[in-house]
């Protein structure tokens, strides 16, 4: 191994920015004699933009070769040993090991490879199961040791929960590194890298299988049964299998959580404390605009409702031609008294009409009536007057005088004469017969309905 993984991983700290400052100090006294004037001054925007790519610039370069480290020394499987491809039958594997057994038998070589043939001994009489092959091939060297096992299912199982044991180690870790530092701006993406560690982890530990083929695609993976290798991985390493691919996407995460851990806040710094507050006085203002818009929008929305209700209707001094109206109101935006009373007493019918609609019985059908009622009075109005108006053209002579009157003449006649008759019949007709005001009527069964809601509840 070149470098020592301990060493490896804890270089990250200090020979970045050694070696940064190194390679900034020839590339600004190649800036002086090409570009013929002076290299920015420590402290400049320009210095900073330098040191920043200079330091980005290592760190890649060192990333690179840490993992041609790791993949440069991983220990080689059976097949590598053998001169095989992992996609090779059983014919082949027996006649690359007899080839093997005469090359490297110790009464060849001595003892000193004893210990590696009997390795490779071992390996093929584990290899010629298909059981113990594919186990071999997810799980490595470990899996011809577990004895208890003798289906892929159990295999599978028992590979999976020596598998966690990485992920439950890395977390914690993960969440202790939060806790000491939670305002470092690299923890999501930790977690985010670990995640898609475990999610390769398992395609590479359970696809291709003997089971049929999954519609899981992945840019690693080939598909079940499939005859040549198409991945990345095997493009790279065509001889590896997966639990070869598994360590080098361990050793790819952790290499990652320390590049990350040391390029990020040197490429993008935290912003300063005055920059932060003129953020926070920017976010502020802007908040205080759309709460002032806010306002401005809610004051007219209840100008609007309010307006309608003032003018003849309560006496007050808005009319009905401005409608819609969107300024301000009279009072200093207070709605009148008499807008307040008339409002509160239409919301009174309001809940007193759906209390006795949801009531039901007689009380029900006499609302509706009642509603109906009122309705084709209203419609019967309104075809009167158009009548008076049509009659009012033709004659051309009429005065208004006479138009009016012929009005109040038909409305007087609609009161006293008229027979309507609705869902209860006789009733309505034979209140219109006594003469009875439509006030006097009205304010009756007002009471008569609040006595009976009070009554209810």
């Amino acid at each position: 191994m070149l470098v020592t993984t301990p060493l490896k991983y804890a270089a990250w700290y200090y020979l970045p920015g050694y070696a940064t400052r190194q390679l900034l100090s020839l590339f600004h006294a190649a800036y002086a004699r090409v570009l013929r004037r002076p290299p920015p001054a420590p402290g400049t925007p320009a210095y900073v933009f330098h040191y920043r790519m200079t330091y980005l610039f290592f760190a890649v370069v060192y990333l690179l070769y840490n993992l041609y480290d790791a993949a440069a020394t991983m220990e080689p499987n059976y097949y590598e040993i053998l001169g095989l491809a992992p996609t090779a039958d059983d014919g082949m594997l027996k006649t690359a090991f007899r080839q093997f057994a005469r090359k490297y038998h110790p009464d060849r070589v001595g003892a000193q490879g004893e210990a590696l043939f009997i390795e490779v001994r071992d390996a093929y009489d584990a290899l010629k199961s298909p059981v113990k092959r594919f186990a071999y091939e997810r799980f490595g060297p470990d899996a011809l040791r577990w004895t208890q096992c003798t289906t892929v299912r159990e295999y599978v199982r028992h590979g999976l929960l020596q598998a966690s044991g990485f992920y439950i180690v890395s977390l914690c870790s993960l969440v202790f590194f939060s806790f000491v530092s939670p305002s470092s701006p690299v923890s999501y993406w930790r977690y985010i890298m670990l995640a898609f560690t475990a999610v390769y982890e398992l395609l590479f530990l359970l696809n291709p299988s003997p089971a049929p083929p999954s519609a899981v695609a992945s840019v690693f993976l080939s598909e079940p049964g499939a005859a040549t290798h198409t991945t990345l991985f095997s493009l790279l390493w065509p001889h590896r299998v997966s639990y070869q691919h598994v360590r080098f996407l361990h050793t790819l995460w952790v290499l990652g959580c320390f590049a990350l851990s040391n390029v990020a806040p040197v490429v993008f710094p935290s912003p300063s404390p005055a920059i932060q507050e003129k953020w926070t006085l920017g976010e502020a203002e802007q908040l205080a605009k759309v709460t002032k818009a806010i306002a401005l929008e809610s004051d007219a929305q209840l100008s609007t409702l309010f307006h309608p209700v003032h003018g003849p209707r309560t006496g007050t001094p808005a009319t009905e031609d401005t409608f819609p109206y969107l300024g301000a109101l009279p009072n200093d935006g207070r709605p009148a008294d008499e807008v307040v009373a008339l409002l509160a007493t239409e919301m009174e019918h309001l809940l007193l009409e759906s209390q006795m609609r949801a009531d039901g019985g007689p009380l029900k059908s006499a609302v509706e009536n009642a509603v109906e009622r009122r309705k084709r009075e209203l419609q019967m109005q309104a075809q009167m007057q158009a009548q008076v108006q049509a009659q009012a053209r033709v004659a051309g002579r009429s005065s208004p005088l006479k138009a009016f009157a012929t009005q109040g003449a038909w409305r007087r006649q609609d009161q006293n004469g008229s027979a309507d008759v609705g869902a209860n019949g006789s009733a309505g007709a034979g209140a219109n017969a006594m003469g009875t005001p439509v006030k006097v009527r009205k304010e009756r069964l007002l009471g008569y309905v609040r006595g009976r809601s009070r009554s209810l509840g």
